[in-house]
Parts: C-alpha cells; structure tokens; sequence
C-alpha cells in the first residue's frame, strides 16, 4: 500500500495511491502512521495490517492522482532522520576526490562496520513540493537520492525516497566538518508516498533516478540501483539500533550511488526530481539560504 498525505482545502488529509486514483478514506484520520507508532506494540502487525483494518468495509472518496500529486506533502514525520555513509562504490569515489584526507573512505567501504550518522529531527525534514535548501556558506552542494528505511520499533515498516542534501566542499575541507556538511535547516526531504514494506518485492532491486531542473534545462541527470550497494539494510539496522534508543517512527537512508561531476553545484532555484520503482516521483526546488 502506499500511503500519501496532501492538503484539502484548509485540512490534511491521508489516502491510499491506487493506480491512477487516491482514495481518502474518512477514518484514516490526518497522520495514520503516527496512529501505528503509538500503539503499545506497533511491530505486532504490520503497517500494511493496519492501514486494512482502518479501511475494511468503507467506501472512500476517489481523487485523480494528476489533480492532487502537487499538494503531496510529507506522508509522515520522522522521529530521527539517520544515514548510512559509502555503501556504494561511487560514493567512496567521489568523497575520496573532495576529500584532503585521503583513504578514510576506502577503509570504511571494506570495514565490517558501516558508517552511521544523525542527519537530524523531524523538523528539518521537508516533503514533496517543499523546498529543501542550500547552505549559505556553502560553494559545493549536491542532492543524495537515498533509498530510505522507515521503521516502527526498531524494525523495517516500511519505504520512502529520501534526498540527503550535502555540502561536498565543507566535509572536504575536514571530515570533522561532517555534521555541519549535513545539518541545517531543509536539508532532507522524504516522501511523494510512504510504501509499506510487502508493495515492495525487492528492496535490493530497485531502480533509482535523479534529474535536475535549471530553467527549462535539465543540468544533470543520472541513475543506479539499490543492487549497487555493498551493505545489507539488517546489517545498516543492527548497528544503528545497537545500544542507541532510537524513537518509533524514525528513517535511515542508505546511501548515495548518484553522484553528479565535481564542476556541478546546485543553485538558488534548481529543481530536483527524484524517481524510484514503486516509490513514486519527489521534486524539491532548491533556495539558498
């Protein structure tokens, strides 16, 4: 099932993505997902579980999903946003290049422990349709279109396309720099739909695009494959779940295998569009701070 959000008129409201329709369903209420994360033991059902039992017997409100995919907006508030670092080959290539510290990356690529790190709370995460934005004092700023986990209690619920927006030039100047090439306001967006974990048949097979929006140009535009990575999403989980006491509802992404050529910097205005099978199509514009 795919779960969207989307304004309607002064309200929010939640519905299902069915082909070519939305259907809104009155009892889904505002934010089901957050319903599933309170219960007392939300891991006991699956998501997919939950959302049929809201919807058993009722007849829902029919949407094209052409006259509402441009009021999409986050499908559900992350508890914590994580990340995983240099899963694929291409992204230990391209953090080497930047980098003045040579080989760090190379080892943690063939390391039994895969780097994990914070990329913040909830409210710095935007949805579809918003802006994500583009440090001030930043010259070198790139898009990461990531495959994103979502889980319930410490367990997979769940997919979403996540965009970890990164500074290259700052965690190239020192890897310490690494939070701040990371953190700040909109500096990660998640949605257009939450997927719940049995639509997707492979989540190591899945195909994953990004084109950017300059203008009426397209200035960059590239692809891979979930199959690229190197890590194993229970591998990803383990450590980040081991001995940190990760909130219900939190996200990982996993990791970038698309990573545009050095010369390319995003701009004030760039719009950023992000495809994954089955998961649907997220575009952000990009704002300067």
């Amino acid at each position: 099932m795919k779960l969207v959000r989307f304004n309607e008129g002064p309200k929010t409201v939640a519905g299902l993505v069915s082909g070519e329709e939305v259907q809104v369903y009155e009892n889904i209420g505002q934010d089901p997902f957050g319903e599933y994360i309170s219960q007392r033991n939300p891991d006991k059902s699956l998501f997919a579980d939950f959302l049929k039992s809201l919807i058993e017997d009722r007849k829902p409100r029919i949407y094209k999903l052409e006259w509402v995919k441009d009021r999409f907006i986050i499908p559900m508030v992350p508890g914590e946003v994580w990340a995983a670092g240099v899963t694929y080959k291409r992204s230990v290539e391209a953090r080497e290049d930047e980098t003045k510290a040579k080989g760090i990356y190379d080892r943690v690529y063939a390391a039994e422990r895969p780097e994990v790190l914070f990329k913040g709370l909830g409210y710095r995460t935007v949805g579809p349709n918003d802006v994500i934005c583009i440090r001030s004092d930043s010259k070198w700023d790139v898009p990461e279109p990531e495959f994103t986990l979502v889980y319930g209690e410490r367990k997979i619920v769940g997919y979403t396309i996540g965009n970890d927006v990164s500074s290259r030039d700052i965690e190239g100047a020192n890897p310490l720099y690494l939070p701040q090439a990371k953190v700040w306001q909109n500096s990660c967006s998640i949605g257009p739909y939450l997927v719940t974990g049995d639509e997707v048949k492979n989540p190591k097979s899945v195909g994953i695009k990004l084109r950017i929006h300059r203008g009426r140009e397209v200035v960059f535009s590239g692809e891979t494959n979930t199959s690229n990575m190197k890590r194993e999403y229970e591998e990803l989980s383990k450590y980040l779940f081991r001995d940190n006491p990760v909130p219900r509802g939190s996200i990982m992404l996993t990791g970038v295998g698309i990573v545009p050529p050095d010369t390319f910097t995003l701009q004030d205005g760039d719009l950023v569009e992000i495809s994954m099978d089955g998961l649907g199509t997220m575009r952000n514009f990009v704002r300067k701070l």
